[in-house]
């Protein structure tokens, strides 16, 4: 698009819908024939009570809330929804690597489409039982006549093609779960995104998926975590532990309600106690009489959880090695906005840490949809875009009120799937 509004090139309009513990985001968006821009055209937020540490407990809570969402992304668009790209989390979503080889087919030795495509496959050919389903298959780097380290064998003349890849598998009666309360809401799936690579796509740098970087991406009650090293996810995994969690704990520590303990945690909460004076004191919100409490016990409250939190990102780090923290630690998400969450985080983790908001090519109708909150919202969006752009694939969507998101994204989507 360019300045008066003039569609100048072919454009995609696309939907994704990120469905938290807490809450449901749907975004709806114009993405440029190049994959590389991404305007907002449309966004909604619901509230969800029908999930636990990212998996389904009520059908019907789960798709009246995205549902709503949807609704207002649709009102303000003015596109009607009939499919979308969606989020995935919970400790059900597991990470491995696999590996594989073989022989370069064509009598001239040139490595093709095809042998890619072979070597991928004997990489997903690992036993999945028949409980989990395979979401992707992420090669990690391809070994060349046993020259490793190459990142694009196309091209290439070789006997044998070597891939290392990280397999990302689900529990399937989640995903079918989690599919119905998508349905409920009329809409149909073209993909599922763990929630941890939709969050990466706009908070790290290049240099930071080069080096070796732990994206951790704190939510109400998970943290996704996935870690990149030499362009590519090494390792992935999902801790039942989030940002609800601590609110739960003021609520027991301080005697009061969630609500209550929600806006002392986002309002006077810090992770770091050093920064805390015990003269400090505010009123409990919300209670008759104006009870006071100091902000020393909150704050003491909120470090041992958040300290539990850092202790078992640790031990997941620990699994991958020393090269995962390279170029250190970024947190993002909702309960990354805690006051002194990097200090605690550095001291625990031992590497640099930063909290990370969305950053890229973002246009459109954006407010508040633009925090570390709406980090694998909008994650989403940069998925299919560079999923579309890497196959070449864009389509003009109807324009005006009324206009249908539908197609065949899923069929397209499904070529770069495991």
């Amino acid at each position: 698009m360019s300045g008066g509004g003039r569609m100048d090139e072919r454009y995609a309009t696309i939907a994704v819908i990120d469905i938290g513990t807490s809450k449901v985001s749907c975004g709806i968006a114009h993405i440029g024939g190049d994959g590389g821009s991404i305007t907002v055209v449309g966004k909604g937020t619901a509230v969800n009570t029908g999930m636990r540490k990212g998996v389904v407990t009520d059908i019907e809570k789960t798709g009246a809330a995205i549902k709503a969402a949807v609704d207002a992304a649709e009102r303000l668009s003015g596109y009607h929804i009939e499919h979308a790209t969606i989020s995935v989390s919970g400790s059900h979503v597991e990470g491995q690597n696999s590996s594989g080889q073989v022989a370069v087919s064509n009598p001239d030795r040139e490595i093709r489409d095809d042998d890619v495509d072979r070597v991928l496959e004997v990489c997903r050919a690992v036993q999945v039982p028949g409980s989990r389903m395979l979401l992707h298959v992420l090669p990690s780097s391809y070994i060349v006549d046993g020259q490793e380290g190459i990142q694009q064998p196309r091209g290439m003349v070789a006997f044998r093609l070597e891939a290392r890849a990280h397999l990302i598998t689900a529990g399937a009666t989640a995903i079918q779960n989690l599919e119905k309360c998508v349905q409920a809401a009329g809409i149909a799936v073209d993909d599922y995104v763990p929630s941890s690579l939709a969050a990466s796509e706009l908070t790290l740098t290049d240099t930071e998926r080069e080096l070796g970087t732990v994206l951790v991406d704190i939510g109400a009650e998970t943290c996704d975590i996935a870690i990149f090293h030499n362009n590519a996810v090494v390792h992935s995994a999902v801790l039942p532990i989030g940002a609800a969690f601590v609110t739960r704990d003021v609520a027991i520590g301080l005697k009061t309600s969630i609500a209550a303990a929600e806006e002392l945690k986002i309002n006077y909460g810090t992770c770091d106690l050093r920064t805390v004076s015990v003269s400090e004191q505010y009123t409990v919100p919300n209670e008759p009489g104006g009870r006071r409490i100091e902000r020393i016990e909150l704050a003491r409250i909120i470090e041992s959880r958040m300290s539990e939190m850092f202790e078992l990102i640790a031990g997941v780090i620990a699994v991958a090695g020393p090269e995962a923290t390279s170029a250190g630690v970024v947190l993002t998400g909702g309960g990354s906005q805690l006051d002194g969450i990097t200090t605690l985080a550095r001291d625990i983790l031992k590497a640099p840490v930063r909290v990370a908001a969305p950053d890229g090519p973002l246009l459109g109708i954006l407010d508040d949809f633009q925090g570390p909150s709406s980090a694998a919202t909008l994650g989403l969006f940069s998925w299919v875009a560079r999923s579309m752009g890497e196959i070449g694939i864009a389509e003009e969507p109807q324009a005006g009120l009324g206009g249908r998101i539908t197609g065949g994204f899923k069929n397209l989507l499904s070529r770069l799937r495991g």
